[in-house]
């Protein structure tokens, strides 16, 4: 019985990307959308086929490998909070690099500025979808 068990257990995940490389993958497709989503003229020129198709090249897979391991994971919903763990952690790690960065960088205004908030460079906005802590995602 042990035997079989882990015979399906292995068939069923045959083909599947693996959890670390999905969370990559994961996080790239997140960051690309921020990337769209901050450009008008990409929004229109975006086909989501060419852009993720594009990235799945880069990591070794097709839109096909994608789509099954993310059925896959899906129907796994601890391994998918595993991933997307990860994939948040990688995001708030760059983010809070990026932050540092930016307050090292970051202009004071003159006590006679007018605009208090003249000569600040724009610290831009975090990707909504990775904000929210992988604790409050709720997985069917």
């Amino acid at each position: 019985m042990l035997a079989l068990a882990l015979l399906l257990s292995g068939c069923a995940s045959k083909g599947v990307i693996p959890p670390r490389k999905m969370a990559s993958i994961l996080h790239d497709m997140y960051i690309l959308d921020a990337q769209i989503e901050n450009r008008y003229e990409f929004i229109a020129m975006a086909d989501t086929s060419s852009v993720y198709g594009a990235l799945f090249d880069e990591y070794g897979y097709t839109v096909d490998d994608f789509n099954k391991s993310l059925d896959y994971y899906l129907h796994n919903p601890v391994k998918f909070k595993e991933i997307f763990k990860m994939a948040h952690d990688r995001y708030e790690k760059e983010a809070a690099a990026m932050d540092a960065e930016f307050a090292d960088t970051q202009v004071v205004p003159t006590p006679d500025d007018p605009d208090e908030h003249a000569g600040k460079v724009p610290r831009g906005r975090r990707n909504r979808q990775l904000q929210a802590s992988p604790d409050e995602i709720e997985l069917e």
